[in-house]
């Protein structure tokens, strides 16, 4: 499910019992496709040996074409049981970086408005490499700030950049509240606004003329009513609009975009800070808090998995990315996913250091990924804020005023009456822990930690978020 609502290309395997005697009803036989089927972009079940070449090339090629999406094949032991010499086909090269038309068009567009008036969104499903590159010359040319889309999977811009502005909200009509300060929008990718919760509002306010580039013709039109759609290559497709638009915008121009895109970046993160501060002012640690310190030492780059929502309105701005696939979150929803997500980030990235955010319910889905990380000799640091509750369920029904959580509280939605004991579980599965009992303590031993260049685990208990 996550995969798919990412948009993440992944090949997901499965074994089926043996096919001659699937109408005896065996045991361990199911209808594996079929329950597959509503989460996969394509899902098949081989008949024979020979048809493995073609379906597992259709696979990979599938689950790449736009939209990108997990495939998912059923093997019959009966199959995988036999030898023999398929026959294989050779390989082949697509060429992805298409260039949309229309850019002329497009550029005259975006021109008629005054530099600091059009927002550009950048979806979910573009993070490929450099695209960050090409947005920030677009958002130069025209002075406009970058959002990135509500709740995302992982980033798509350096987050250290003064045209960055952080993702959307998660409601409509928080959409819409930030697009509506703007007179023009720049749509990348799909699926860029995706609410949460129902509000009675859509996110693209009436007054702002939109323009959207998607290498999925199915993005387009699909939701909303772009002035202009451009079906391409996002990155290659940016790069000519960037082309065309300085013909037009000078050096001087870009240079005044550059320092107010600054300046309004400053006061931003001035009253961020500003809010940490008061809250630190407090003797318990609140999210805020521990986000910050857990932040503070870390290298500007460093790769961070983010799965504690107590803490997530907080570590998502103060992480300081370089590049685009530096900071990943649970686009899908899923909870459980961040544990065995930071061991997969650091084995993509020849097991460089990852540190994993992750609140108690979560890390309770999981816990196995630590006895993954050691084994497979992954730097992954564990960070558990335990506020001993499912607090994102909590917050969501305080919320809804159709719900009565307010005058008679939550059911089964605290974690307590035993408590967890982290560094017991972590032991078990061969990960050193400790726990975390003042403010001061946390940023130094999130630096030990990652230095030490092994897995471990740290637990810091925090007030809840509301």
């Amino acid at each position: 499910m996550n995969a798919k609502i990412a948009r993440v290309p992944m090949i997901i395997t499965a074994g089926q019992q043996d096919l001659r005697h699937f109408l005896a009803d065996p045991l361990l036989a199911a209808d594996l496709v079929g329950m597959a089927a509503p989460v996969a972009k394509w899902c098949f079940e081989p008949n024979s040996l020979d048809d493995l070449p073609l379906i597992l090339r259709r696979a990979f090629y599938n689950s790449m074409t736009p939209p990108r999406g997990p495939v998912f094949l059923s093997l019959p032991m009966n199959i995988l049981d036999e030898f023999g010499s398929p026959p294989m086909l050779p390989s082949s090269h697509v060429e992805r970086a298409s260039v949309g038309s229309g850019i002329p068009e497009l550029a005259a567009g975006l021109l008629r408005f005054k530099p600091g008036r059009t927002v550009i969104v950048a979806g979910n499903d573009i993070a490929e490499t450099g695209v960050d590159e090409s947005i920030a010359k677009v958002a130069r040319l025209l002075g406009a700030p970058v959002y990135g889309s509500s709740w995302p999977s992982v980033n798509n811009y350096a987050s250290i950049d003064s045209f960055w502005r952080g993702s959307l909200p998660t409601t409509a009509r928080g959409i819409s509240e930030i697009l509506g300060r703007y007179d023009c929008m720049l749509g990348l990718g799909g699926k860029t606004l995706v609410a949460i919760v129902y509000t009675a509002r859509d996110p693209i306010p009436e007054n702002i003329t939109f323009y959207h580039i998607s290498e999925d013709g199915n993005d387009l039109c699909h939701n909303d009513a772009p002035k202009l759609g451009i079906v391409g290559n996002v990155k290659a497709t940016l790069e000519e609009l960037a082309a065309e638009l300085e013909r037009t915008v000078s050096p001087e121009i870009v240079e005044t975009n550059v320092r107010s895109a600054r300046e309004s970046k400053q006061a931003l993160q001035r009253a961020l800070r500003d809010q940490a501060e008061k809250a630190a002012q407090e003797a318990e640690i609140r999210p805020i808090v521990a986000a910050r310190e857990i932040l503070r030492s870390l290298a500007d780059g460093t790769f961070v998995v983010d799965e504690a929502p107590c803490a997530n309105a907080f570590t998502q701005p103060m992480h300081r990315s370089t590049a685009a696939r530096q900071y990943f979150h649970n686009r899908g929803g899923t909870l459980g996913w961040g544990m065995p997500a930071a061991v997969g980030v650091s084995l993509a990235n020849d097991r460089a250091p990852v540190l994993c955010v992750v609140g108690d319910g979560s890390a309770l889905y999981s816990p196995q990924a630590l006895w993954s990380a050691v084994h497979e000799k992954t730097p992954v640091v564990f960070v558990v804020l335990n506020n001993g509750e499912y607090g994102i369920l909590k917050e969501f029904m305080l919320n809804q005023p159709q719900y009565n959580a307010q005058k008679h509280g939550f059911l089964a939605m605290d974690i307590r009456d035993p408590r967890i004991d982290f560094q017991l579980l972590a032991a078990s599965m061969g990960v050193p822990a400790q726990k975390i009992g003042t403010k001061i303590e946390i940023s130094g031993a999130v630096e030990s930690a990652l230095a030490s260049g092994k897995s471990q685990l740290i637990e810091i208990p925090v007030t809840n978020a509301r």
